[in-house]
């Protein structure tokens, strides 16, 4: 009896905007909209993607997480005007692998440290 193979499991990249000094939760109305957006766009295109803001004493996150970097352009130009419109000064790492092997639901995944590279903006 030959064993099933399970098919790999899909990439997923992450990457981040990282937005300092911290800002209020009322200023993301619409980039909560767009990472909504983007959510259900990519589920009916069979694709992953999530995103969603984190808040922190001494900056704002808005961590993403994708199987396919390259096909978020469009959300990621709407994203950056939206949060210069704001004048929120921010940086956006970019796109770094992740890879959870073995993690099962209700564990906690060893943490991943993604490198910064790409593009800084402030006002």
């Amino acid at each position: 009896m030959v064993p099933k193979q399970r098919p790999p499991p899909p990439e997923s990249w992450a990457y981040a905007y990282q937005l300092n000094p911290p800002q209020p939760e009322p200023r993301f109305a619409k980039v909560k909209m767009l990472l909504r957006r983007a959510r259900l766009a990519a589920q009916r295109d069979g694709r992953r993607w999530t995103g969603q803001i984190v808040k922190d004493a001494r900056i704002t996150h808005i961590l993403v997480v994708t199987d396919a970097p390259h096909e978020v352009r469009a959300v990621d130009r709407a994203i950056d005007a939206e949060l210069k419109r704001l004048k929120m000064g921010f940086a956006i790492t970019g796109p770094a692998r992740v890879s959870l092997p073995g993690v099962t639901p209700g564990r906690r995944a060893p943490r991943t440290s993604a490198r910064s590279v790409g593009r800084s903006h402030s006002t």
